[in-house]
């Protein structure tokens, strides 16, 4: 099932997406009536795996700490970039009831991965940009990409270099960008994953 998975994913990696630009620093902007952040093309046809080992991609240069960012998001949404880890945050219109303050924290070390606070739940997806520039997924790699969620306010990577998630979600390359877009239904611990390993096999 998995192998038929991830060739469904596979179709998806030509596909181009439309890419927010990066700012030098955090910004916060509210989105208009209508707009929607940009849906994934599988996201509503797979559902997510769990108890899954992933291996996940890599800066080239790892974080020295962490990286920690606010912004305020609220039934209007919001848009919120960090040149600095890659990451642009979308928060449609209608996804948030009430008005809520969100922290991001990219995590120390090489995985790019993300720690949201508060635990939201949204009622449309939120969307995920990474840049790819300076990470292991190479300019011209077509590889198969997916969101995947950890528990927990840490990453445990085992002595393979793996982490042990609950949730995938497929992911989105641009080769025109270099950027991958996944789209999440909460809030909590995300990374960008390349992959999967089951019984140590890719």
């Amino acid at each position: 099932m998995r192998k038929s998975v991830s060739g469904l994913i596979g179709l998806a990696v030509a596909v181009t997406i439309t890419a927010t630009a990066c700012s030098d620093t955090a910004i916060t902007a509210p989105l208009r009536a209508g707009s929607q952040a940009s849906a994934s093309l599988l996201g509503g046809l797979l559902g997510g795996v769990t108890n899954l080992l992933v291996a996940p991609v890599t800066r080239n240069t790892p974080l020295a700490s962490d990286v920690s960012w606010t912004f305020t998001a609220g039934p209007g949404g919001a848009v919120s970039s960090n040149s600095a880890v890659g990451l642009t945050v979308i928060v449609p219109y209608g996804a948030l009831s009430s008005t809520q303050t969100v922290t991001v924290t990219a995590l120390a070390g090489a995985p790019v991965a993300y720690r949201f606070y508060p635990h939201l739940v949204f009622s449309k997806n939120v969307s995920l940009t990474q840049n790819l520039d300076g990470t292991s997924v190479g300019l011209l790699g077509l590889v198969v990409l997916n969101g995947a969620h950890f528990t927990g306010d840490t990453l445990d990577v085992n002595s393979d270099g793996l982490v042990s998630v609950d949730e995938t979600v497929p992911a989105l390359l641009s080769v025109l960008t270099h950027t991958a877009t996944f789209n999440v239904g909460h809030f909590s611990g995300w990374i960008l994953a390349s992959g999967a390993a089951d019984d140590g096999g890719y």
